[in-house]
């Protein structure tokens, strides 16, 4: 299975470049399926973003995968927000044990699009989900970009996120000042009023952004805004939770917990006893 592979599109409107996933197993127009390998050789972004050493996918990318699902039903709209983020578990694993597989699922619901990025069950090891969220098509701020200033190439971005329909790298600087990435469990709202890509908005923007924290009546909030004041990213409702990472670890690779091979231990020590 290839990366960059197109997404269904309607062939009258502009097309789009799949950075994760592939052709649809199944795509009925209101929902779809598609079996995902992420390999480490196509996606620096994984490979250089270590929790507790291994690579991990960013949450930048998990929305990215999100945005692709959603935008494959509206090519003529994108992806402007992303609601009710959850993360209950982070998709890692050591080095040598990349390529991972996932499932991803999308219901479209008028303009909005529900994802859900899963593990595919393998024996008796069941479905481990990573991320669920909503998407909310519509059109961009500025969707064609007229009037803004052309800045240069030498004002290009960090290439960690190219190609995707959200500027990666801002996101991911954004929740990175909101708290440890391995601490993320759900985000209310991510806005993303004009859906481009790092390089391309630097290019269009200029390369400097400004993290702020605001404290509001629904809580606080975060924005990512250019030098000119153009909120590149906004994040609402951020909220982090102790993870236990040495029992994710025990559960992927299917070891058993202490406490297991102890009572094995006894139990079979008993029944020898017994004989």
């Amino acid at each position: 299975m290839m990366p960059n592979q197109s997404t269904p599109h309607d062939e009258n409107r502009r097309t789009r470049t799949a950075v994760f996933l592939p052709e649809p197993e199944r795509y009925d127009g209101t929902a779809a399926l598609w079996h995902v390998e992420v390999d480490l050789d196509h996606h620096d972004e994984i490979r250089h973003h270590l929790v507790n050493g291994q690579p991990t996918m960013p949450v930048a990318s998990l929305v990215q995968i999100a945005a692709e699902a959603a935008a494959s039903f509206a090519p003529d709209l994108a992806p402007v927000r992303y609601s009710d983020l959850s993360l209950p578990r982070l998709l890692r694993a050591p080095a040598e044990r990349w390529p991972r597989r996932v499932d991803v699922t999308a219901t479209r619901r008028g303009d909005d699009v529900d994802v859900r990025i899963d593990s595919p069950p393998v024996n008796a090891v069941p479905t481990v989900e990573y991320a669920r969220l909503s998407v909310h098509l519509g059109v961009p701020e500025k969707p064609e970009m007229d009037g803004w200033p052309e800045l240069g190439p030498e004002h290009a971005a960090d290439h960690r996120f190219d190609g995707y329909l959200l500027p990666g790298d801002a996101l991911d600087a954004l929740l990175r000042s909101a708290g440890p990435q391995e601490a993320l469990s759900s985000v209310r709202v991510i806005d993303v009023p004009v859906p481009a890509d790092d390089r391309e908005l630097a290019r269009l923007l200029g390369p400097h952004l400004d993290l702020r924290r605001y404290s509001t009546e629904d809580g606080e909030q975060h924005t990512a805004t250019t030098a000119d004041g153009t909120v590149v990213v906004r994040l609402r409702g951020v909220v982090s939770s102790h993870r236990d990472l040495s029992t994710m670890r025990r559960h992927r690779t299917g070891a058993k917990t202490p406490g297991r091979a102890a009572r094995g231990k006894r139990s079979g020590g008993a029944a020898r006893d017994g004989r």
